[in-house]
C-alpha cells in the first residue's frame, strides 16, 4: 500500500469520525435542553433539535480535501500492476 493512499483513507476517516461525533453531541446537547422544556421546568419556545452542519466545524472538510488529494496524488503515482 502506498503512504500517500493509506494517509488519505485515514484523512476521509477522520473527517467522517469527526463529523459523526460533532453531530451526534449537538443533537444529544439540544434534546437534554428540550427535554427540560418538555419537562415543564422551562417556558417559552421550545427548541428544534438540529445536527451540526458539513462546514460549521472547519477541521471536517479540510480533512476531507487533503484526504481526497493524497490518495488521489498517490492512487495516481502508484504504478499500473495488470
Amino acid at each position: 500500500m502506498d503512504f500517500y493512499k493509506v494517509t488519505g483513507i485515514i484523512f476521509i476517516i477522520m473527517s467522517g469520525f469527526l463529523y459523526t461525533l460533532e453531530n451526534g453531541f449537538s443533537i444529544l446537547a439540544t434534546s437534554i435542553v428540550r427535554a427540560g422544556f418538555y419537562a415543564g421546568t422551562m417556558t417559552g419556545g421550545v427548541p428544534e433539535v438540529e445536527g451540526s452542519g458539513l462546514f460549521d466545524n472547519t477541521f471536517v472538510p479540510l480533512f476531507l480535501i487533503i484526504g481526497l488529494v493524497c490518495f488521489s496524488y498517490g492512487y495516481k503515482k502508484s504504478p499500473n500492476t495488470n
